[in-house]
């Protein structure tokens, strides 16, 4: 069985193994959010399907843009992972297959158009919003360019809009860098959530003791305490923990862990 991730063997050099060696089988593709497999025969693509599109095709063009649109997606994300199953099957198959080499050169050309495009779009999960003034004089809008000046409301992401308009990734990456360089519209990254004070974080992990005295809250003694990995113990060792087979009157109550320690030690040595 061939597996491996993209760090160590890209998607494109997988596909040329697989074209070369004419195997049959089934290519798994795990990616972040894309996935999906590719049946292979002799060096040829005879289906593919991914989690968002499914069922057969009829035509060898529809399923080389079903094919090439799942490399990219994939080819996009930081990394991933693949396995290739031998004399895997099928339910359907194209009656016109695809070469697999005809698929990598498509899938070189996207990559190298993506790189270009990430230049001006940082990432699929930047915001687009309207500008207020146009940069030029005029802008030319036909139909689909209207569908995405429509769907553009501040809020939505580049992913978003995609979605929306239900066209190619580079087709709305292109038109979107055309409306920029109009100035029509502007990208923006997206802004995480900042970290909650010290003082909320403290709330939120629970009751603390303070001033040496325990807390009134009472604890639930759950299973995930019981089942809490001894800490390193000893004398002189400043940890809770007093050790295997020690008897602690009531666990609420504060320990002074070092004195505890070097108490028990003592009477050992004086016995």
């Amino acid at each position: 069985m061939l597996q491996g991730t993209f760090e160590t063997l890209p998607l494109a050099e997988v596909l040329g193994l697989l074209a070369r060696a004419h195997k049959r089988g089934a290519l798994l593709l795990e990616a972040g959010a894309a996935s999906g497999v590719i049946f292979v025969d002799d060096g040829r693509c005879r289906a593919t399907e991914s989690r968002d599109l499914r069922g057969p095709v009829e035509h060898a063009p529809e399923l080389l843009v079903r094919l090439v649109d799942l490399c990219f997606a994939v080819a996009r994300q930081d990394d991933g992972s693949f396995k290739f199953a031998a004399d895997e099957a099928p339910e359907w198959e194209c009656s016109e297959p695809v070469d697999l080499d005809v698929a990598i050169d498509e899938l070189e050309h996207l990559l190298l158009e993506w790189r270009d495009i990430q230049e001006v779009i940082p990432s699929l999960e930047a915001r687009v919003k309207l500008s207020e003034q146009l940069g030029i004089d005029e802008l030319r809008v036909g139909r689909d360019r209207w569908r995405l000046l429509v769907a553009i409301d501040g809020g939505r992401s580049v992913r978003d809009l995609v979605q929306r308009t239900t066209r190619p990734i580079l087709e709305v990456c292109h038109e979107l860098v055309e409306l920029l360089d109009a100035q029509a519209i502007t990208i923006s990254e997206t802004v995480t959530a900042s970290a909650p004070p010290p003082q909320q974080q403290q709330q939120a992990s629970g009751p603390t003791r303070r001033s040496g005295k325990a807390s009134s809250v009472p604890r639930k003694k759950d299973d995930a305490a019981l089942l809490q990995l001894e800490q390193p113990y000893g004398p002189g060792v400043e940890a809770p923990h007093p050790g295997p087979g020690a008897v602690v009157a009531d666990p609420d109550a504060p320990v002074n862990a070092k004195g505890e320690f070097l108490r028990v030690f003592s009477a050992l040595r004086d016995s």
